[in-house]
C-alpha cells in the first residue's frame, strides 16, 4: 500500500500481502476506486482482467508477480515494480510499470466494475486480456498474449501480436487481428474484421458483414447474414449459408458451401476443389486444378450468369427442371466419347474427334426456352448435368 500512497492513489482502505506461488513470489493488493463512466489500463508487462458486476464502485486486485530466490530479495523487486490506482475525472485509471526488473516481473491487474462502464481501453506488451460482462465499448492490445472476450454489448477492437483469440458473443461490431493465433468467434450482433497471420478462424453466426483473412489457415463460417468475404494463403474454406454477396478465396485449399445463400457466389482456388450447394442467385467458380460441384435450387427470376472453370478437374452441375437457363459447355481434351453426360433434354452434344482419340467436346442448349447463361469449362475432366429431383 505504501507504493500506491506514494504514488498519490486515491482509494479506499485495502490490503497488501506477499506470498509465494510455485518458483514466483507474489504481492497481492487489494482496493476500491469510485465509479467511473472509463476504465484504463496499461502494463509493461501482465495479464488484464475486466468483468461487469452489479456493484456501484469498482474493486481491483494487483498481483506484482516477480522470479526471486527469497522473500527478502522479491520485497527488494516489488519497489522497483510501480503499480498505480487511482481516479482522475471521469476515468478510473490501473498502471504498472518498472525498470530494470520487468524481464523478471509482471503486474497483472484483476479488475471488477459496473456493467454499465461505458468503455475499457486496456494495453499490455505481454500478457493475456479478458473482458466479460459489460455494456460498453472495449478497446485493448497486447503485445503476444491471449484474447478472451464474452457477453460484450458494445464494439469491440482487439489486437495482439501472435495470441490466440475466443469471443463467446458480442452485440456490437467486432474488429479482432492476431499475427499469428487461432481466432474463434461465437456470435456477433453487428459487423466482423478478423485477421490473423497464419492459424484458422472459426466463426458462427454474424449478424451483418463480415470479412475474414488467414496467412495460411482454416476458415470455418455457419452463418452471415449480410456479405461474406474471406481469403486464406492456403487453407480450407468451409461455409454454411450467406444471406448477400460470398466472396471466398485460397491460395490451394478447397471450397464448401452447404448452406446456399441468396446472393451472388464468387470462389477461387489456386488447387482445390469448390462445392456449391444450393445456390439461389449466380456462381463464379474457378480452380487451377480440382473438380467443380454445383447445385442450383429455383430461383424465381434471381439466377443470373455463372461461370465454373477449373484447370485439371470434373463439373458436375445439379439443375431444377423448371429453370430458364442457356448453357455453354467446353472441355479442351476429352478423353472419352462420354466426357459430358447429360440427364436433361434440349442439351446437344458434339465431339471434333468423332471416336479417334482425345479432341475438344462441347454442349449447348437453351433449357426452358433459355434464360441467363451458365458456362463450363474444363481443360481436362468431364462434365455431367443432373436433373434435380422435385
Amino acid at each position: 500500500m505504501l507504493a500506491l500512497a506514494a504514488s498519490g492513489v486515491a482509494q479506499t482502505e485495502g490490503s497488501t500481502k506477499v506470498y509465494r506461488d510455485g518458483s514466483c513470489w507474489v504481492e497481492e493488493t487489494s482496493g476500491t476506486l469510485p465509479v467511473a463512466r472509463l476504465v484504463k489500463v496499461r502494463t509493461n508487462a501482465g495479464s488484464v482482467r475486466v468483468t461487469g458486476g452489479s456493484q456501484s464502485n469498482i474493486t481491483y486486485t494487483i498481483r506484482k508477480r516477480v522470479s526471486a530466490s527469497s522473500e527478502d530479495g522479491a520485497r527488494r523487486m516489488f519497489e522497483g515494480l510501480r503499480v498505480i490506482a487511482n481516479h482522475q475525472g471521469e476515468s478510473a485509471y490501473f498502471g504498472g510499470e518498472g525498470g530494470d526488473h520487468w524481464h523478471r516481473g509482471s503486474v497483472d491487474f484483476n479488475i471488477t466494475a459496473p456493467q454499465s462502464v461505458e468503455a475499457i481501453y486496456a494495453k499490455t506488451d505481454g500478457g493475456d486480456l479478458q473482458f466479460t460482462h459489460l455494456h460498453g465499448r472495449v478497446d485493448a492490445e497486447s503485445g503476444g498474449g491471449r484474447v478472451n472476450l464474452d457477453d460484450i454489448g458494445g464494439n469491440v477492437n482487439a489486437r495482439t501480436g501472435g495470441g490466440g483469440i475466443d469471443v463467446g458473443t458480442v452485440s456490437g461490431d467486432l474488429d479482432i487481428r492476431t499475427g499469428g493465433g487461432r481466432v474463434s468467434i461465437g456470435t456477433v450482433g453487428g459487423r466482423l474484421i478478423a485477421s490473423t497471420g497464419g492459424e484458422s478462424v472459426h466463426v458462427e453466426n454474424v449478424k451483418r458483414d463480415a470479412r475474414i483473412e488467414t496467412g495460411g489457415g482454416n476458415i470455418s463460417v455457419q452463418n452471415v447474414g449480410g456479405d461474406l468475404r474471406g481469403s486464406t494463403g492456403g487453407g480450407n474454406i468451409e461455409i454454411g449459408s450467406v444471406a448477400g454477396l460470398m466472396d471466398v478465396e485460397t491460395g490451394g485449399g478447397s471450397i464448401r458451401l452447404t448452406g446456399g445463400g441468396t446472393g451472388p457466389i464468387k470462389a477461387q482456388t489456386g488447387s482445390g476443389s469448390i462445392h456449391c450447394f444450393k445456390v439461389v442467385h449466380s456462381v463464379r467458380a474457378e480452380t487451377g486444378a480440382g473438380g467443380i460441384t454445383a447445385e442450383f435450387m429455383t430461383m424465381n427470376g434471381k439466377f443470373s450468369d455463372s461461370t465454373l472453370d477449373t484447370g485439371v478437374g470434373d463439373i458436375v452441375v445439379y439443375l431444377p427442371s423448371d429453370l430458364k437457363v442457356s448453357i455453354h459447355a467446353s472441355i479442351d481434351v476429352a478423353t472419352s466419347k462420354d466426357a459430358i453426360h447429360s440427364d436433361l433434354p434440349g442439351i446437344r452434344i458434339t465431339s471434333e474427334s468423332e471416336g479417334y482419340g482425345p479432341g475438344e467436346m462441347s454442349a449447348e442448349g437453351n433449357l426452358n426456352g433459355g434464360g441467363p447463361t451458365l458456362k463450363l469449362h474444363t481443360s481436362t475432366g468431364k462434365i455431367q448435368f443432373i436433373a434435380l429431383k422435385k
